[in-house]
């Protein structure tokens, strides 16, 4: 781990690895896992990723539509709109990468139908598509030489200063000082804070709290 970086990405679930991976390689990135690197929300995901690829018997209207109506009409239409039209270039990106989704008996990827879906638009990896994700961009992340991975360190300060940011962060039980033009918050949910969840003993909304 050095002390300047062009970029420190705190999490490393699907989020936070699928940026380090867009990002040029002209850039220095860090990526900070609170714990270890697939102990995320997203290597627990067991369902698959909802994406339009076949265009026959769906759409992108569909596909926003059904996602409107789970929401309630309380979700942001643009952002919506994003997901539904630039998913599945994600989706065909990540397979790419190596990701093996799981296919029917003509070769194509096998899609199924979940609740809240009016078309079958689920691909995925048996039961621990999640898992499936996380492993393959971890295994690209490990293998760009302009990525920095630091394992058990927790980002606890952020402070704005001329030309980025001060990035303090605890990491094996000593606190260091890190400099980064820019810093992306990809930290995950809140679940830890109730009772009782399925989430990660890390999903404790830290990014919440620092943005």
């Amino acid at each position: 781990m050095l002390d300047q970086y062009d970029v420190i990405i705190a999490g490393s679930g699907v989020a936070g690895l699928y940026t380090a991976l867009n990002l040029s390689p002209s850039l220095r990135v860090l990526v900070l896992c609170k714990q270890e690197m697939l102990l995320t929300n997203t290597a627990l995901a067991q369902g698959g990723v909802a994406a339009v690829l076949d265009l026959t018997d769906d759409s992108f209207d569909l596909h926003f539509e059904d996602t409107m109506i789970a929401g309630g009409y309380k979700n942001n239409p643009q952002a919506v709109r994003t997901l539904v039209e630039e998913g599945p270039d994600d989706v065909r990106r990540i397979y790419e990468m190596g990701v093996e989704f799981d296919k029917g008996p003509d070769g194509r990827l096998s899609s199924t139908l979940e609740g809240g879906h009016s078309r079958n638009r689920i691909v995925h990896h048996r039961d621990s598509t999640g898992r499936a994700i996380a492993e393959c961009l971890a295994h690209q992340v490990q293998n760009r030489d302009n990525i920095d991975v630091a394992e058990f360190t927790t980002l606890f300060r952020l402070e704005r200063v001329s030309g980025g940011f001060l990035v303090h962060v605890l990491t094996e039980g000593r606190a260091a000082t890190l400099t980064s033009s820019f810093v992306v918050l990809a930290t995950g949910g809140i679940g830890r804070i109730y009772k009782y969840t399925t989430n990660s003993k890390i999903a404790t909304g830290d990014g919440i709290r620092l943005a």
